[in-house]
């Protein structure tokens, strides 16, 4: 995936992509009333499509993604943008998770390609701070559409996980907005549960 993710780092600011990043960017900006004092962290950013305008409001922005490449795009952006409180890290956080905690988790069009959900969900409840939240921006499973989500699994599993006011919207729907075929992006938050769920970097790998 790495590899694919690299081949497509300098065409992937397309049109498309820029609008459901827009889209998704106006949801969180909507869903969050001060983004001022938030550190966010942005799983699988690519190329910072997400990241800069919310590093242009947030306190800072960290972008982890496993492709250099495309780390290299949204670097080279910031410095374009003038934009210094973002933090570029190539890092599989599964393997390899980060010591800091973060207010909000934002991923974009990145769920549908983890393997393992169940393990990148921990992950981000290990990652985020007291009453943080994750915002999951993806597409909804349809007859079509294999690589997305049922909402209510989806749903059911963030509460199986340690997450609670969990909420679901679809933010956009269009004939080929993904693989050529009809599609429904979705936007759900979910919140932080302050029930006692404490898991570590060991117990994702070993449960999962």
């Amino acid at each position: 995936m790495k590899h694919d993710f690299n081949h497509k780092a300098e065409t992937f600011d397309s049109p498309k992509n820029i609008f459901l990043a827009n889209l998704v960017c106006q949801a969180v900006e909507a869903q969050i009333d001060f983004l001022s004092d938030k550190a966010i962290l942005d799983f699988g950013g690519g190329t910072g499509l997400l990241a800069l305008p919310l590093a242009k409001q947030a306190q800072s922005v960290t972008l982890v993604d496993i492709s250099e490449k495309m780390l290299e795009q949204a670097h080279l952006k910031a410095e374009q943008q003038d934009i210094k409180n973002i933090q570029f890290l190539e890092q599989d956080l599964l393997a390899n998770p980060l010591e800091q905690q973060f207010d909000l988790i934002v991923v974009s069009r990145v769920l549908h390609h983890m393997p393992d959900l169940d393990a990148t969900l921990v992950m981000f409840h290990y990652h985020l701070r007291e009453n943080g939240q994750v915002l999951i921006a993806d597409f909804v499973k349809t007859d079509t559409n294999h690589h997305g989500f049922e909402l209510p699994e989806l749903e059911t599993k963030l509460d199986q996980f340690g997450f609670s006011s969990i909420g679901s919207q679809i933010l956009y729907s269009a004939e080929g907005l993904f693989l050529g075929n009809y599609a429904e992006l979705f936007l759900t938050v979910a919140q932080k549960s302050l029930a006692d769920y404490v898991l570590t970097p060991k117990s994702w790998t070993n449960n999962y």
